[in-house]
């Protein structure tokens, strides 16, 4: 199962900007528990969805699914955590009694914890959007027409 190099570059531009965009909008205190929901579950959706919309992606069974997914949740918790640690941080040093003194006080334990931390999360949001990825190839497959040369039957004979 090979991967092409121009659809990977795509896809990783997409859920990076994507990651770096729910970064942004996880440090606002009201809407934070939708955009990391969305960050772990519907970040592959959103990006296949919107790349079979625009016709950068082909016909896709649910094994490429699940591996694209898991590539789009991995790349998107980097893009995530190169924005949101940063704001977090800042936000902690400011206001000494914020939900994001953790941040900082996580950027004090060491840089190796940290990025350590933010690896092995990003694995876990890989293996999420692996499954949602999954599930979203497997219905827009039960959705889309098929091609006709999938269509055809044939018959053998004797």
């Amino acid at each position: 199962m090979l991967i092409k190099e121009l659809l990977f570059k795509q896809m990783s531009i997409l859920s990076g900007l994507l990651g770096l965009v729910l970064g942004v909008l996880t440090v606002i205190p009201f809407i934070c528990n939708l955009s990391f929901f969305a960050l772990f579950i519907l970040a592959a959706p959103i990006i296949m969805v919107y790349m079979k919309k625009m016709q950068m992606m082909g016909i896709l069974d649910i094994k490429q699914g699940a591996m694209y997914g898991a590539i789009i949740g991995f790349i998107s918790f980097l893009g995530f955590s190169i924005s949101f640690i940063p704001l977090a941080a800042i936000i902690g040093l400011i206001y000494k009694g914020s939900f994001y003194l953790g941040v900082s006080l996580l950027l004090r334990s060491g840089f190796f914890v940290l990025i350590t931390l933010v690896f092995f999360v990003a694995l876990l949001s890989a293996m999420m959007n692996s499954v949602s990825g999954l599930v979203t190839m497997y219905i827009y497959n039960q959705i889309e027409p098929q091609p006709e040369e999938s269509q055809t039957d044939i018959e053998i004979q004797e």
